[in-house]
């Protein structure tokens, strides 16, 4: 920074003498100066000068509330994935009417999924198994005990007490 001052630009205002606008002496017609200040009344104004009043506009509709557009329902790839893998599964009668499901079934849907050249990874599998497995039909038929099936239909093991116990709880809530 330099230690020059810098150079300053001032408006100082003309100073406007005192005048009379109308002859008469009257307080409200003249028009006074003071110091920087013009005050000028409004009785010295002529009447064309005065700002018109603006003319009402109609009052305006009230706005009607747009309707949204409808979105689009947003289909996640791994649900799309889930009805695919659905729909080559009941294929399966022991799928469709819901039989209890022999463990590791996950090996039988893997296979198939290699098989048929589908397109599920193992959080698909898992997604669609619990939905399968917590339908009341499916929950019903575990309760009730008796075997578990392969998905060809041939039986593998029984139903465990605890498990119709839990069934029993799903079914509850």
């Amino acid at each position: 920074m330099t230690d020059q001052p810098r150079k300053t630009l001032s408006i100082k205002p003309k100073a406007l003498p005192s005048t009379e606008q109308t002859s008469k002496p009257d307080q409200a017609t003249k028009t006074v100066s003071r110091g920087n200040k013009r005050i000028i009344k409004r009785e010295q104004v002529q009447p064309y000068a005065l700002a018109k009043p603006k003319a009402k506009a109609p009052p305006k509709k009230p706005n009607k509330p747009r309707k949204p557009v409808p979105k689009k329902p947003l289909i996640a790839p791994s649900d799309v994935r889930v009805d695919n893998l659905n729909a080559a599964l009941n294929a399966f009668a022991v799928w469709r009417e819901r039989q209890p499901l022999a463990r590791g079934i996950e090996r039988q849907i893997f296979q198939l999924i290699a098989d048929q050249h589908l397109s599920a990874s193992k959080r698909v599998v898992q997604k669609l198994l619990f939905k399968h497995t917590h339908q009341r039909d499916y929950l019903l038929k575990v309760g009730q005990g008796g075997q578990r099936f392969n998905l060809d239909g041939s039986t593998d093991g029984m139903i465990l007490p605890e498990e119709r116990e839990l069934a029993g709880r799903w079914l509850a809530t």
